[in-house]
This record gives structure tokens, sequence and C-alpha cells, in this order.
């Protein structure tokens, strides 16, 4: 993309208008940079700019244009000109919109998400970090984990809140990341690592506050569906793509197959079917069988797809090994 040029001579308010927790301009240049340029030239006043990953030059508004660069829209937000304050919050708006993804699942696209990005933009405008949210979101689950195993209805109503807390803000983490650029390894690692971790102990710990049968299958189900997940974390990091359980393919994905191809249900009862055993689907139905008073029905689930997984894991195995 190389260098690319911006110019906010006769908009002096627009470049720092905060959209997103950041002002206009230093989204508008992160952006370009992550789109690939390395060079940027600025004419007009711009507020102090932290370090964005491409080199910054601001002229005065008398200098002359850069001859060797590509013009870009420097006051449009997620589709959206920024003029003035109505503008401003229009772009905001659309902007946190697109927090919502082609691949969302089932419990994303119609529950969690019109939860969670009202939840993000509350703690972008606190300042948080993804990496924070994450670890407020292990702790929540780990508490789900640890009062579950008791058994008793108060117990389960509380579990299942505090799973359906934990899901939610497993989205806040990643929404934030997007929009305030803040993506890293370790965040990958931390967020998709816990979920499994924690997916696995509440399954285990809520058999075992259930009792009976349900103890010994579903700890047996954790710890098949723990080495499904232990199988393709180990694959991934191998690969270079530690934490991202996205670039991990079973022997029966198409090569070159888009996450929207993998996940879009498409209305049909197959993809329905694959998309419980989606986390943001299959944890609300732990919360909302918790609470409802029938853990069984959550339990049930659990232990289908944690079956499914581990036979899935098995057969991959065999599979790549023969190739």
């Amino acid at each position: 993309m190389g260098t690319i040029y911006v110019d906010y001579r006769g908009r002096a308010d627009v470049p720092a208008m905060v959209v997103g927790g950041m002002t206009v301009v230093e989204r508008v240049l992160r952006e370009a940079a992550r789109d690939g340029a390395d060079r940027a030239v600025v004419h007009g006043e711009i507020p102090a700019l932290p370090p964005l990953g491409l080199a910054v030059e601001v002229r005065g508004a008398s200098e002359a244009a850069p001859a060797d660069a590509r013009p870009i829209e420097g006051a449009t937000i997620a589709g959206v000109t920024i003029s003035d304050e109505d503008s401003r919050r229009r772009a905001s708006r659309a902007l946190w919109r697109t927090c919502r993804r082609p691949h969302d699942g089932l419990g994303d696209k119609y529950v969690i998400r019109a939860i969670s990005t009202r939840i993000s933009r509350a703690l972008c405008r606190l300042g948080a970090t993804p990496n924070q949210v994450t670890v407020a979101n292990i702790v929540i689950g780990l508490a789900a984990c640890a009062v579950v195993v008791a058994g008793t209805q108060a117990a389960l109503i509380a579990a299942g809140a505090l799973m359906f807390a934990q899901v939610v803000l497993d989205s806040c983490d990643g929404e934030l990341a997007r929009i305030r650029f803040m993506h890293s390894r370790l965040g990958m690692i931390l967020d998709n690592g816990s979920d499994d971790l924690i997916d696995n102990l509440f399954l285990a710990m809520l058999a075992i506050g259930v009792g009976g049968i349900w103890a010994p299958i579903g700890v047996a189900a954790a710890l098949g569906r723990g080495f499904s997940a232990a199988m393709i974390h180990v694959d991934v990091a191998r690969r270079g793509k530690a934490g991202d359980i996205l670039a991990f393919r079973w022997f029966f994905d198409a090569e070159g197959e888009q996450l929207a191809d993998r996940f879009e249900t498409k209305g049909s009862v197959a993809g329905t079917i694959r998309a419980f055993g989606r986390r943001d689907l299959y944890v609300l139905v732990w919360a909302a069988s918790c609470m409802g008073g029938l853990p069984q029905i959550g339990l049930a689930l659990s232990i289908a797809l944690s079956t499914v997984y581990f036979c899935l894991a098995i057969a991959h195995l065999v599979v790549m090994r023969g190739r």
C-alpha cells in the first residue's frame, strides 16, 4: 500500500473527535497500517498520536500535497462520514455493529452480541484492555465451576448466572481487541485456552453436583473433550499459530474454506445441529438449564458433544497419520 495521504484542511475539529475510544485520525491511520501502509502524510492540525506502526509526516496548510501518495478519506469511519457530533455518534454506532461477524453462531447472533457490544462500549470508555477482560472472565468462569459442584438449587442458579456472564464477557474481550486494535498472541492463547479449561471443568463439576450416574459419565466426557481440545491446541502451536484455534482444520474440512462457510448454518438441519457444537450456544444452554432447574438438559447436550469431539479427534489423528 506504500504511502497514504490524508487531508484535514478545513475540517479542524474532525481529527480530534473520538470514536470507539480513539481519535478519528488515529483510527484512520491504524486502519491504513493494518491494510499495509508504511507511511502517512497528513495535511492539517491533528492531536498527538501514539506509535501506530507507520511513519507519520504532518504538513502545514500551505505545504504541497505529496505526489507519490494515495489519498484516502480521513473522516469516514465504518462507512459514515463525520462532520459534526451527530455524525460522530452515528459512526460510533456503525463501528460497534462491525463486531457482528458473518460467522457468528446462533447464540452470538440472537442473544450475546446485543448485550456484549453495549458492555464493550462502556469498557472502552473506561480504558479496559482485552486481556484485563479475559482475566476477569477466567475468574468468573472458575467461580461458576466452584459453585456448581454443590449441586443445590441455589448453587445451580448462581452457576448458571455466572456462566451467562462469562459467555457474554467472552465476546467483549474480542470486541475490544478489534475496536481498539489490541490483538495479541498472548490474548488469543489466554482467551481460547481458558475457554477450553472452563468448559471441561464446568462439565465435570456440574456432573458431580447433579450426582448419580451423571457423575462418572460427565467426568469421562470432560476428559474426552479435553483430549480433543489439547489436540487442536498442539496442532496450531506446531504450525506457529498458538492459540488460534480457528486455524485448525479437521480432516474433512475443504482446503481454502472460509470461516463463514464453515460456521454458517444456512438454515439447514445439519447446519443448525453443528451450531450446537459452538461455545456461544452450548454455554447458553448450560446457563438456561441450570437456572431453570433442569441441569440434566445441559449435561446431556455436553456429553453428546464431548463424545462427538472425542471420536472426531481419534479419527482425525488416524486419517492425518495415514496421509
